[in-house]
């Protein structure tokens, strides 16, 4: 999973954690991050909100919370027109959606940005009205398709000659299944209930698109020498479907 997109899976969850369940609100800064930054619509300043700009995740839902904030989505599209541009900042489409209790629904955008003097990232939200789904977006348990793919693609992987990933494929089907324990994070851990964790890191694991040494480098050609292009794109492109679900059942579905 990009650092883009669990970033916002760790943003999402913490807001529901705070707003649902009672606690305070907690994220904890990614190694990588030098600013995380979000800025608000001008009417912000109607309810109650003296700055345009929060200049921390706190702060953002400090003034989320001032402006009503009765429920948060996480939203991205589940198919993509080019898998290969996902190695790279700024291409996961996706956005956290912000519904208040006056009826307005806004959407905050991320933009990257690398600081090459201090090697971390400045990331900035945007506030837009102009983003948003006509019906409140719900996802149901995708489990089953997603260990479906997961072993038809590990079968895949094999017959092409990429047992690296076959075995990638099927150590997210064990984490799916509890037959092997969560990994230990390597980065924060979203705060989302113990219930959707394996769900959440068989999605992680499974998530191998991007750049070189990916999913999306070397095996279409390997797939393509053994006559496998269709099956490789149709199969991949599930997978990237039923990962995407997976990560917004798993933050999205709970209270």
């Amino acid at each position: 999973m990009t650092g883009e997109l669990y970033q916002m899976c760790m943003l999402t969850a913490a807001a529901k954690s705070a707003l649902f369940g009672g606690s305070d609100f907690e994220y904890e800064p990614i190694a990588y991050e030098n600013k995380v930054e979000f800025l608000f619509l001008d009417n912000i300043k109607q309810c109650g909100v003296k700055d345009r700009t929060a200049k921390a995740p706190e702060k953002w839902y400090e003034n989320c919370v001032k402006k009503g904030l009765r429920d948060i989505k996480l939203i991205m599209r589940t198919e993509v027109e080019d898998r290969r541009a996902l190695g790279f900042a700024n291409t996961s489409q996706s956005f956290i959606l912000c519904y208040f209790k006056n009826g307005e629904i806004t959407a905050f955008v991320p933009r990257w940005e690398f600081d090459r003097s201090k090697k971390k990232w400045d990331i900035l939200y945007t506030e837009y009205l102009d983003l948003i789904p006509y019906v409140k977006p719900y996802c149901d348990d995708n489990t089953d398709d997603f260990r479906e793919v997961l072993i038809e693609i590990e079968d895949l992987a094999e017959r092409i000659d990429c047992g690296g990933f076959a075995k990638i494929f099927e150590r997210a089907r064990n984490i799916l299944d509890g037959d092997e324990k969560l990994p230990e994070p390597k980065l924060p851990m979203p705060r989302i209930p113990q219930k959707y964790l394996p769900l959440f890191y068989a999605a992680d694991t499974a998530d191998v698109f991007g750049a070189m040494g990916s999913w999306n480098d070397s095996p279409p050609y390997l797939a393509h020498e053994k006559g496998l292009d269709t099956e490789y794109e149709e199969l991949s492109a599930r997978l990237l479907k039923n990962i995407r679900l997976a990560v917004l059942y798993a933050v999205n579905e709970w209270r």
